[in-house]
């Protein structure tokens, strides 16, 4: 019986060690400057989805703060909290999630290396996927 609690708690104690471990795994990998660089839906008919680099349009991520510029200018700040969560969205899949202390919305990103996407709802409902290079 000993033996059981034990390995019930030794058990416990990993899955929590690595919960943690991969949270700040997330959040390490999204600090840094982000650019946008492509927009899919919601778009004007005939306007580009490409954008080029130093558009203006960047968000800075710093532990759990961040900022987002548009044109040289602050437009939004505050917190975020970032989860692994995995979603199947817009023919593609999210490997996380943020929700931001400015919104009550979570959206679904997927962090690839110096690619960030954030899903903003569902293409087909009229939603956006925008796509940020790291700078």
């Amino acid at each position: 019986m000993k033996n059981n609690i034990l390995n019930l708690t030794l058990s416990l104690i990993m899955l929590f060690s690595f919960t943690a471990c991969k949270k700040k795994t997330i959040e390490k990998g999204i600090n840094g400057t982000w650019e946008l660089r492509y927009v899919a839906g919601g778009q004007i008919a005939g306007a580009d989805p490409n954008y080029k680099k130093g558009n203006g349009d960047i968000y800075i991520f710093n532990n759990q703060n961040f900022e987002r510029y548009s044109k040289g200018k602050v437009i939004q700040s505050g917190t975020f909290v970032i989860t692994t969560e995995r979603k199947d969205i817009n023919n593609n899949q999210a490997n996380s999630a943020i929700t931001f202390s400015t919104s009550t919305e979570k959206y679904y990103t997927n962090l690839t290396g110096d690619k960030l996407t954030i899903f903003i709802g569902v293409i087909a409902a009229d939603g956006v996927e925008v796509t940020y290079e790291r700078l």
